[in-house]
C-alpha cells in the first residue's frame, strides 16, 4: 500500500549527527504528508536500516534502504556526496569503509574548531561532543555551540545571526560565511576518493547516485564522476533551480542514468527552510524506475 504519489529519497534521521528525528517519526511524518516512498540516507551511517524494520507496512510508506557517503573529488578537492540505495545493512566491508570516513570527519572537525577559536569564538568541546553523541561532529554541532555559548552572545560578528537578516536560516548562513572555501574557518575536507565511495556502494549491493549534482563546480566534470560508475543522479533537488533540474534530467537521460528526487531534509535546527517532500517533480514514477534498476542489477 502507498498513500501518495510523491517521494523523498534524501532524508536524514537522528543517526546523522545533524538530523533531528528518529526513524519511526520520519515514517509517521511521511505518512501524514501523503508521501508514498522515502529513503533515509544518513551521513556515513546505515543504522537506520535496522530501525526501519516493520515500519513500511505499519505506516503504509514504501522504503528504500539508503546512505549518503561523503567523498572527496580529487579533481578539485571538493566534497561530493554519493547516495547509496538498497545497501545491505550487514555488509561488513561497507561498514568498515564508513568507519574510515567517520574517523577522517573527526580530524576535519578538530581543525574547524581550532580555526574558529583562532578568530575569536568560544567553544566548549564537551558540549560539542554531547550534541554529536560521541560521533564525528559535523559543522552543525560546532555552529550550534557557537550560538549557545554565552561567551559569544555579545560578539559583533554574530549580531546578524541573533537578531538580523541571518536569524531565520542562521546555520546555513554561518556555514557559507565561515566554512566554505576562502572563508575564515575553511578546512580542506578529508575523506575517501569519490571513485572509492562509488565502488564501496556497488560492492555492498547498492545503486550509487550522485547527490545534489549542482555541487559539482564544473559541469564537464560530471562525465568523470559518471565514468566512476554512478547509476543515477539526484536531478530533482531543493538545491536546484528549475533550469538546473532540467539540465540534470536531460544529462541523466542522455547518459542512461536513473533520476532521483530528494529534499535533503534534516529538521528545523539544521535546515529550517527544507521540508520533507518539499520539492517539485518528485513523482512516484522515479522510485519505480529505481526499483526496476535494482532488480535488473541483481540479475
Amino acid at each position: 500500500m502507498r498513500m501518495g504519489r510523491t517521494i523523498d529519497l534524501h532524508i536524514h534521521s537522528s543517526h546523522s549527527e545533524d538530523g533531528e528525528y528518529p526513524v519511526e517519526e520520519l515514517f509517521s511524518m511521511a505518512r501524514d504528508a501523503g508521501i508514498g516512498a522515502i529513503s533515509i540516507t544518513d551521513h556515513d551511517d546505515i543504522q537506520s536500516i535496522r530501525d526501519a524494520e516493520g515500519l513500511p507496512a505499519e505506516y503504509g510508506v514504501n522504503y528504500i534502504p539508503g546512505v549518503e557517503v561523503t567523498t572527496v573529488f580529487p579533481v578539485d578537492g571538493s566534497q561530493q556526496h554519493i547516495l547509496g540505495y538498497f545497501i545491505r545493512g550487514d555488509d561488513h566491508a561497507f561498514i568498515a569503509t564508513l568507519r574510515t570516513i567517520q574517523a577522517l570527519r573527526s580530524k576535519v572537525a578538530a581543525k574547524r574548531i581550532e580555526a574558529l577559536r583562532n578568530i575569536g569564538f568560544a567553544l566548549n568541546d564537551t558540549r560539542i561532543s554531547e550534541m554529536s553523541a560521541g560521533r564525528a561532529p559535523t559543522a552543525t554541532s560546532i555552529m550550534r555551540e557557537i550560538f549557545l555559548n554565552e561567551d559569544n552572545k555579545d560578539d559583533p560578528k554574530l549580531r546578524d545571526y541573533f537578531s538580523g537578516k541571518n536569524k531565520i536560516n542562521r546555520l546555513p548562513a554561518f556555514y557559507r560565511a565561515y566554512f566554505t572555501e576562502g572563508k575564515p574557518a575553511y578546512v580542506q575536507f578529508e575523506s575517501i576518493p569519490t571513485r572509492d565511495g562509488i565502488a564501496a556502494i556497488l560492492s555492498a549491493g547498492g545503486i550509487p547516485v550522485l547527490a545534489h549534482p549542482s555541487f559539482v563546480k564544473n559541469r564537464a566534470w560530471l562525465d568523470i564522476i559518471r565514468d566512476y560508475g554512478i547509476q543515477g543522479i539526484e536531478a530533482v533537488s531543493t538545491y536546484h533551480s528549475n533550469e538546473e533540474c532540467r539540465f540534470f534530467q536531460e544529462y541523466a537521460h542522455t547518459n542512461g542514468l536513473c533520476i532521483t528526487a530528494g529534499s535533503d531534509f534534516h529538521g528545523q535546527q539544521s535546515k529550517p527552510l527544507v521540508k520533507m517532500g518539499g520539492i517539485s517533480g518528485n513523482d512516484y514514477s522515479l522510485v519505480e524506475s529505481l526499483i526496476a534498476l535494482h532488480r535488473t542489477s541483481k540479475k
